[in-house]
Order: C-alpha cells, then structure tokens, then sequence
C-alpha cells in the first residue's frame, strides 16, 4: 500500500468524508482500526473486508462485540476465540477443521478451550497441534501424563517447556533428551532443575534461574562459556563472592553491575569503567537515601551520573546534581530540571548536553531553537528536538539535515505546510508527512481522489 495512503488513515486531522472514502479500501484496514474517531458504519465497512489484524484491533478498543463479527475466514474465525465472550462452538468447529495448521493455531489465539476441545486436540494425529496445545493451555494432570509419553520429540519438548505442564509431569520428563527445555521452564522445580547440571544443555538456562541452590552458581562461575557466565553474572540470586569472581573478566563486568544484588563497594570499583545507558542502575534504584547521599558525594563521575539517573531523588541531592561540574552527571539530571535549569546547564556545558536538555518535556521553545542553531550536523541533538512537542516551526527547519529528524519533522504539526509539502514528495518522508494533521484539507482531498486501490 501507498505509504502516503497509509500516513493520511492514521492522520487525526482527516475529515470524515475522507475518512468515508478510505474505509473502502481493504488494505488501509489494519491502518484505520486504530483511530479514535470510527464512527458505526466506519467499523461496519472495516469488519467487512475481513481483515484479523483489524477485526483484533476493533475487539480490543471494544467498538465491536464478538457476536456482531462476520467470520469471514479462518483468520478472523481464531481472532475471535481469543475474545473472553466469544461462543465456546466456534473453538469446537476450528478443532475439527481439516486443515492441521489451522488446528494448530487454536490453541495460541484461544483465550480458554472447552474440556472436550482440549482433549480432542491432545489426541490430534497432527504432532504439531498438540505441542501447541500443551505449551498454550494446562491439561488435566492424567492428560498431561498420558501426553509425556508421546512418540513425537516435539511434543515432549514442547510439554517440557510449558508453563502449564504440572511439577509432577516435569519431574518425570526425560532428562537427558530435554535438559535444556526443562531448564529454562520456570515451572520445573527447583531441585529438578539441579540435576540437570551435569547436562552440558541445561548450564546457559539454569545460570538465570534464581532459584537454585548457592552451590548450582558456584559450579557454573567455573564456565568457560561468554554466554553461560553473562547469565549468571546478572543473576540477582548469584551470592556476593560469586559476583566478585565474575567481575574480573572484563567481558563480564556491565552484567554484574546491573545486578540487582552488587555490593555497593563493588558497583563503585567497577563504575570508572562503564559505560551508563540512559536507563537507572537497579542497586541504584533501590538504594536507601542514605546510600544515595554517600554515593551521590563519590568522586568518581561516574558513579554520580548512576545517581543523577534516579527519579525520585531527594530535592537537596537532585539540586547538587543538576549543577554537577561533569556534564554526564548534569544532563543524567537534565530531564527533571526546570526551565531555568536547563538554560544554566546549556550555558556551562554547551553542546554536550543538548541532546538531554532537548529530550526533558519542560525545554522552552528558545532553548530549543537556540541548540539547534549551535547543534550544527549533530544527528542526536537535532533528533531530539524535532521529536520535542513545543518545537516551533522556524527550528523544525534548522532539523531537516538528519534524515531521522528529518522523519521526526516530516509529522510534528508545527512543521511549515510549504516544507510538509516539499517532504510529502520524498519518499522517506513521504508516509509521516502525510499524517501530519497541519497538511491542507486540499492536499487531503487531492491524495484520495489520485489513490487507486
């Protein structure tokens, strides 16, 4: 589908005779079914193209009841099973039908099967169908049994990893063949899972698991494996001495510093190191306000920056912070700060912090202007100031060298109509400027009247 066509179905602005005309268009469908401005008959000519993705849309905003579907195949047939209201007959007629990868779909889409359906499909001569049964839906335990003897491998390593299947099954599962499914199965009971440590399969799941023994961890830390040790190096239920182990292999170190159970000593020897993603340090995030005014006095920046990533800092920490002399610190404040703020932190830091001063919600129309005009062919700052709601017009323009923010621009409805237009002929830009609600009701009317479908 035209991306133009399918940037002015999803455009707020779009007037209702337009709109009337679009609903004809099977294609725009899925498009359509989000808005938030469907009228009756908008959802009446909608459901009659018989699109699942649409008929799944109009379901869950609630603008159309189960009963008043048309089923107009199979796809919209299974939508329907996964409504809480929809008839229990309709999974019965799908059980039977004579396809085995509709069957096999049943079970993913269907919010709750009948008895009789369950035990229909678990007897299904289609191995497919009955592991996705077992991994959608709990059997009752004589079933599930029954089941575990299966002559299909699928079917039982789909058992095994079900979170559905009972502890009792799980317990009497192959471990030699399905180590690795049973490991990673958070219904697997813990002292079945470790006795699956000898099984080479089972070691990456079980160094996630949070529930094992200390000495499961123990053995595991003696890996070679990059993969095996990253799990167990983020494992919150890893024990301390563990963890020191692991963080010196350097590979290793960013995983036990977001662990949710680091030492604060240790977080401190690791952080100079770092590299902070714009996302807060979990023990930092659960610190107490006494650890955060210890560490928010560290020396090392930083550590300091971790701090300033906190929400919900106390007033007196935050006011240090946001006027820290290390820019990472200030702008890991920024998106808190105040107008003022943000102002003072662009006037000491300059550029550097320009792109997180643009992203906090409280940045002044002036302020954006006045970094974008400084920011020059700096992709990131430009993408966040496009990206900022109160952006005015004339910087929107001072954006358009980036081709993300380009992008960005193409749709904020501050951008002016002659550069909408200009960016509506280009065919990145294309689809997001024509769901800006500032593109003229002529250019609408213009787009519908060209379209061919």
């Amino acid at each position: 589908m035209n991306a133009v066509l399918e940037g002015l179905a999803s455009n707020p602005a779009l007037p209702g005779f337009l709109l009337d005309r679009l609903v004809t268009s099977a294609e725009l469908a899925t498009v359509l079914a989000d808005r938030n401005d469907l009228a009756p008959h908008h959802v009446r000519a909608l459901l009659a193209h018989g699109d699942s993705s649409a008929v799944h849309t109009l379901l869950e905003k609630k603008l159309v009841h189960p009963d008043d579907v048309p089923i107009a195949n199979e796809s919209v047939a299974l939508v329907l099973t996964g409504h809480a209201d929809s008839d229990p007959a309709l999974a019965r007629a799908l059980a039977f039908h004579p396809d085995p990868s509709i069957r096999a779909k049943l079970p993913e889409w269907a919010c709750s099967l009948p008895k009789d359906v369950i035990a229909l499909l678990a007897r299904d001569p289609s191995p497919s169908v009955v592991a996705e049964l077992v991994l959608f839906h709990e059997l009752p335990l004589p079933l599930a049994s029954t089941v575990s003897r299966h002559p299909d491998p699928g079917v039982r390593r789909a058992l095994a990893s079900s979170p559905h299947t009972p502890a009792s099954v799980l317990a009497s599962l192959d471990q030699g063949e399905l180590a690795r499914e049973l490991a990673d199965n958070p219904a697997t009971p813990a002292a079945v899972a470790a006795d699956l440590l000898p099984h080479h399969a089972s070691r990456y799941f079980l160094a996630g698991r949070t529930d094992l023994p200390s000495s499961v961890y123990e053995q595991l830390a003696s890996e070679l494996e990059p993969g095996i040790l990253s799990q167990l190096a983020a494992n919150p239920a890893v024990p301390v001495p563990v963890l020191r182990q692991l963080s010196g292999t350097r590979a290793l170190r960013p995983a036990v510093l977001r662990n949710p159970s680091i030492p604060l000593d240790l977080l401190t020897d690791l952080a100079p190191a770092a590299r902070i993603g714009p996302d807060p340090v979990p023990r930092i995030a659960s610190a107490s306000a006494v650890e955060l005014r210890e560490l928010a006095a560290s020396p090392v920046a930083q550590v300091r920056l971790m701090v300033a990533l906190r929400a919900d800092l106390p007033a007196e920490l935050f006011a240090r912070l946001v006027t820290d002399a290390d820019h990472g610190v200030a702008a890991a404040a920024a998106p808190r700060a105040t107008a003022a703020q943000l102002w003072e932190l662009v006037s000491r830091h300059g550029v550097p912090v320009f792109a997180a001063v643009a992203r906090s919600p409280l940045c002044p129309p002036e302020l954006l202007h006045h970094m974008a005009l400084r920011a020059g062919s700096e992709g990131e700052v430009c993408r966040a100031v496009a990206g900022h709601a109160a952006v005015r017009g004339e910087t929107l323009v001072l954006c358009l060298e980036d081709a993300r923010a380009r992008h960005l621009a193409a749709a904020h409805p501050h951008l002016p109509v002659g550069t909408i237009l200009e960016l509506l002929g280009i065919e990145f830009t294309a689809g997001a400027a024509a769901a800006n609600p500032s593109l003229p009701l002529r250019v609408m009317e213009e787009l519908v009247s060209s379209a061919t479908w």
